[in-house]
């Protein structure tokens, strides 16, 4: 009986802990769309973190940070996450493949812009003394559609646009 109260913890465990990457992984979309780059940081990215995205590979959590807020300081961002798959691979570690959508709109060079985005977000998970955290995260895209000028305006109106400040 005990061997059975045993296997019945761990699962409850790796229960618990996917459910805890997938409300981690929610905050990383809200926050970067909401532009709260602290907290963005402080509460979801590992400090050696290594993300590689549309900007290129960025690695520290500072960097990633510093270049991401800036370059999204202008825009407004919509991220869709769908039905992950998620992997126990360790007491404290875990990988993750979430199908993703965005929905990007701003002022890029003096031009109206829109782009829809669809692919995968790739990433691995680690445990640490404040929870789990994002270690590294590879967006992989499957499709881009971008709409400028006056096909941009008249898919979002002008008030759907931020300009570069």
């Amino acid at each position: 009986m005990p061997e059975n109260w045993d296997r019945l913890a761990d699962e409850i465990q790796r229960l618990a802990d996917i459910e805890a990457i997938k409300i981690l992984k929610a905050k990383f979309v809200r926050l970067a769309d909401a532009g709260e780059w602290d907290a963005w940081g402080k509460e979801v990215l590992a400090e050696d973190c290594f993300v590689h995205n549309d900007a290129g590979p960025l690695e520290g959590r500072e960097r990633i940070i510093e270049k991401t807020s800036k370059g999204m300081a202008n825009v407004m961002a919509i991220h869709y996450l769908h039905s992950p798959e998620i992997t126990i691979l360790g007491p404290d570690t875990a990988s993750a493949i979430w199908p993703v959508n965005d929905y990007i709109t701003g002022v890029f060079n003096g031009t109206s812009t829109v782009i829809r985005g669809y692919g995968h977000y790739h990433d691995d998970y680690v445990r640490t003394v404040d929870g789990w955290r994002l270690k590294r995260c590879r967006l992989v895209r499957q499709r881009v559609d971008t709409l400028t000028g006056a096909a941009a305006l008249a898919s979002v109106g002008a008030a759907g646009l931020r300009s570069e400040g």
